[in-house]
C-alpha cells in the first residue's frame, strides 16, 4: 500500500508540532513569551517546509512535481501561519513575595499581643510566620509561572490545528 501525500503530511505535521513546541519551550525558558516572539519562533520552524534540506521541504517539492495547484495552496497556508494573542492568566504579582510574609508576621504579632506572650514568644510569633512564608510564596509563584508558561505554549500550539485541517482538506 502506497503512502498518500495526506498520510505523509500528517506524519510530518506531528514532527513539526514537536519542533514548534520545543522551540517555544526553549524560548520561554530564556525570556517572556510574547505573541510577536512566538510568531518569530513559528516562522523559524515553518522554514522547514520551504527548504529542500528538510524532510518537510522535500515532501512539498514532491507534491509540487505531482500537483502544482495543490502544492501552491499548501504553500500559501504554510506561509500564512501565525499565532494570535493568547491570555493564559497572570501569576501572583511580585510584590506578594514580601506582602504575604509581612501579613503573616503581622498576624503573628496580633496573636502574641492578644495572648500576652512574653518578649521571646512575641518575637518568635512574628519571625516564624515571616520566615516560613517567604520560601512558600516564592515556590508557589514559581510553580504558577511555570504552569502559565505551559498553558500559554499549549494555547499557541492548539492554534496550529486550523492550518493542519486546511492542508488536509486541500490534500483530500
Amino acid at each position: 500500500m502506497t503512502e498518500t501525500h495526506k498520510d505523509r503530511f500528517e506524519k510530518l505535521w506531528a514532527d513539526f508540532i514537536t519542533l514548534v513546541k520545543g522551540k517555544l519551550m526553549s524560548t520561554a525558558g530564556k525570556q517572556t513569551l510574547t505573541t510577536p516572539l512566538a510568531n518569530l519562533v513559528l516562522r523559524d520552524a515553518a522554514s522547514t517546509w520551504t527548504t529542500q534540506y528538510e524532510v518537510g521541504g522535500r515532501w512539498l517539492m514532491k507534491l509540487m512535481e505531482e500537483d502544482t495547484a495543490k502544492s501552491g495552496l499548501v504553500n500559501d497556508v504554510l506561509n500564512d501561519m501565525k499565532f494570535t494573542e493568547v491570555n493564559a492568566g497572570r501569576p501572583l504579582p511580585s510584590f506578594c513575595d514580601f506582602a504575604i510574609p509581612m501579613v503573616g508576621a503581622g498576624a503573628g504579632f496580633g496573636v502574641a499581643e492578644m495572648m500576652n506572650f512574653g518578649r521571646v514568644a512575641q518575637i518568635a510569633s512574628v519571625a516564624v510566620p515571616a520566615i516560613l512564608l517567604v520560601p512558600a510564596v516564592n515556590s508557589f509563584r514559581k510553580s504558577q509561572v511555570d504552569k502559565l508558561r505551559e498553558k500559554t505554549i499549549s494555547m499557541y500550539v492548539e492554534q496550529l490545528d486550523k492550518y493542519k485541517n486546511s492542508i488536509i482538506s486541500i490534500l483530500s
